[in-house]
């Protein structure tokens, strides 16, 4: 807004209105003092102190709700900027993860304000390396998902001047300027084009010039359809909107950021699984090929042994326990492998650490590690939570394996437990290892921080964001020489 211009003419009649509230305020003491003489026939500087504090009192509010009444009569404009202002503040007053949502608000906010044709919202698509239409009203929302390319002179314009585009001065330009060189003319030309396209007689730009993208960078527009009353975009419209635009420029940015966070996150997550399938990768193979190697016997004695009846007793005892098994260990690295949203649904936790158990049995047997389990509760219940069995499963893949690792190849024992609350499900995963001090406590869960040689330091802290995305949490206990529990608390269905 041209607050220069604004200023003076506010200036005077908020003095005017000022110097008559003073005459008010000044007025209402000497007529309370005067009843209150008539009443009483006492006066005195106390008297005028505290009839001047009770008209002071109410004189602020009084004071404050005709400012609001003077710009609501004058400068209604203005008025109706500042409340815009305040909604968009409100509305994206955090950053945002979300692009379609921040998109939604400006043309629902500005739509019917301004008594437009039409406005849309257009955001730099990264990976595209396209703008995109997100959202629209009115003639804005037949043109959502539209696209325009990165090297459009639509585009190159607005970052070559980084400034609005105003269809009307453009086509003025091209009408009345003869002198026009012949390239200048068929990049305006386009230009407009390009805007007709978008239903757009006014674009304003949203230019980022912060270090996270080394370069200004044009990240969204407002494009905003006519003016129902066919007025022109006046200068005070137009500074408006570079001021909404600043604000969006800043929230879109935000949420690029949020973004990157979000993929480097799901690529730690998908490396620390990688890392820790690898120090197992020999043991599944080994657990696989002992079911296996048993089936192929099975299946070439079958043909001369199936007539000897303690071969079918012991075919019909073995064969279903070695499937099992083997189906155990499958699905479990099936659950641990895929990666998707959160979906929770009621899931077995018993189930999910059969499976990591199968997974691990071979680091078991090789470091001498006895494994306890103590799932069933009194009444057979079993620990159904509300989880999402793919990513638990990682959380219970890294425990136990932290737990195996600890222990080492002098063996030693992991028990596995289950209780269930009226409102959740603890599991807890101990080990007889060394421990840990109260220093190594405080630091477990930090990302990068590893005892290990070869560890990545960062299992734990994916562990603690899973359990946390669950709604969960997680809690460690740990003395030297007495060994580890990690106690995963979740919400039940």
């Amino acid at each position: 807004m041209n607050l220069a211009r604004l200023t003076p003419r506010k200036t005077v009649v908020y003095s005017l209105v000022t110097a008559a509230m003073t005459a008010l305020f000044f007025i209402l003491i000497l007529v309370g003092q005067y009843y209150f003489t008539g009443l009483t026939g006492y006066s005195s500087l106390w008297v005028s102190g505290l009839i001047a504090f009770v008209v002071a009192f109410f004189f602020q509010p009084l004071r404050d709700l005709v400012q609001k009444f003077v710009d609501f009569i004058f400068f209604r404009s203005r008025y109706d900027y500042q409340n815009l202002l305040n909604k968009f503040s409100q509305a994206f007053g955090r950053p945002r993860s979300n692009l379609d949502k921040f998109s939604q608000v400006l043309p629902y906010l500005l739509h019917k304000s301004m008594n437009l044709s039409g406005i849309s919202v257009m955001v730099l698509d990264r990976q595209l390396n396209q703008y995109v239409v997100r959202a629209g009203e009115g003639e804005g929302s037949t043109i959502i998902h539209k696209e325009i390319s990165t090297k459009s002179a639509l585009i190159e314009e607005m970052l070559f001047t980084k400034r609005e585009l105003d269809r009307n001065h453009l086509a003025s330009i091209l009408q009345t300027d003869k002198t026009l060189r012949p390239e200048l003319r068929a990049r305006y030309q386009e230009i407009v084009q390009a805007m007709d396209d978008l239903k757009s007689a006014l674009i304003i730009p949203c230019i980022s010039e912060s270090d996270y993208f080394n370069k200004p960078t044009l990240i969204s527009t407002i494009n905003m359809g006519r003016k129902l009353s066919d007025e022109s975009y006046s200068i005070e419209d137009i500074e408006f909107l570079k001021t909404l635009a600043n604000q969006a420029a800043a929230t879109i940015e935000y949420t690029f950021i949020f973004e990157d966070l979000k993929k480097t996150t799901e690529q730690m997550i998908k490396n620390e699984k990688l890392a820790a399938l690898g120090t197992t990768v020999a043991g599944i193979a080994h657990e696989l090929k002992n079911p296996l190697s048993y089936l192929s016997i099975v299946a070439e004695t079958l043909p001369q042994s199936w007539d000897n009846e303690k071969f079918r007793e012991s075919v019909g005892k073995l064969f279903p326990s070695e499937v099992e098994r083997m189906k155990l260990i499958i699905e479990g690295l099936s659950d641990y492998s895929k990666s998707h949203e959160l979906r929770l649904e009621p899931t077995d936790l018993s189930t999910v650490l059969d499976k990591v158990a199968a997974i691990l049995g071979y680091e078991f047997k090789k470091n001498n590690i006895c494994l306890e389990k103590n799932y069933e509760q009194g009444d057979g219940e079993r620990p159904f939570a509300l989880a999402d069995k793919h990513r638990i499963v990682q959380v219970f893949m890294n425990l136990i394996n932290n737990a195996v690792q600890a222990i080492g190849p002098n063996g030693g024992t992991i028990t596995l437990s289950a209780q269930i609350t009226d409102k959740n499900v603890l599991i807890a995963i101990q080990d007889t290892g060394p421990g840990m001090s109260p220093e190594l406590l405080n630091k477990i869960f930090d990302p990068f921080f590893t005892t290990k040689e070869q560890g990545t330091g960062l299992g734990l802290s994916i562990t603690r964001k899973i359990v946390e995305e669950h709604k969960g949490s997680i809690d460690i206990t740990s003395q030297v020489g007495q060994g580890t529990t990690f106690t995963i608390l979740l919400p039940r269905p």
